[in-house]
């Protein structure tokens, strides 16, 4: 898991970047077509911000400036094979978007459909001292979550809090601020193949494009 969160660290960072200068790419690498997606950022958007809407959390409100496919090359079943055949088409896919945002792009939030995804259902448990909830208790019950031995060579992509509940209260999405005696939590972890990751990170990287999201 230690993996993951550096990971994840790295990647909120360069979508913070993004999201200040204002645009990012959504690429989808498929077994038979490569698109590409410019998104240009009109304002922040305070009620998504507080929701939390995931990786465009607070930046909901976007245009799509750009928008480019290309025939897929070097990929199957949703994997890359043939490296230098995907880096090209990447490339292409990338550079007719910028063409017709008028705008280079830097940072993209890269959609897969290999790895042989798998989902696992977490739940976790804490009890609460006196006081209102706090960040130190959100962190003491996630970290309280059982994972699974999911295998040698696959890593978590996802850990994402699902559903909080306070004593007999549940669907809270967030349950700071609250009084109660017991602090549950249900998580979904998402764990893939660890090389077809590292091949498609490395892919495009090698496109000169930093990694915002997958």
């Amino acid at each position: 898991m230690k993996m993951l969160y550096r990971t994840q660290r790295a990647m909120r960072q360069k979508r913070q970047a993004a999201m200040r200068r204002g645009v990012v790419a959504i690429l989808d690498v498929g077994t038979t077509k490569i698109a590409c997606l410019v998104l240009r950022f009109d304002g922040d958007d305070p009620a998504a911000h507080a929701a939390g809407l995931g990786a465009l959390a607070g930046q909901a409100r976007f245009r799509v400036i750009g928008a480019a496919t290309t025939r897929a090359r070097g990929v199957r079943f949703g994997e890359i094979d043939a490296l230098q055949e995907t880096e090209r088409a990447i490339r292409t896919a990338v550079q007719a978007a910028q063409k017709m945002a008028g705008t280079r792009v830097d940072h993209v939030i890269a959609c897969f459909s290999g790895a042989r995804a798998r989902s696992y259902g977490l739940a976790g448990s804490v009890s609460l001292t006196d006081g209102p909830v706090a960040e130190a208790d959100v962190a003491r019950v996630l970290a309280a979550c059982d994972v699974p031995d999911y295998g040698a060579g696959r890593e978590a992509l996802h850990a994402q809090p699902v559903n909080f509940a306070i004593d007999h209260r549940s669907g809270l999405s967030d349950p700071r601020g609250q009084i109660g005696n017991a602090l549950s939590v249900d998580m979904h972890l998402l764990t893939v193949d660890l090389d077809a990751i590292e091949t498609l990170i490395y892919a495009i990287g090698r496109c000169d494009l930093e990694l915002a999201g997958l």
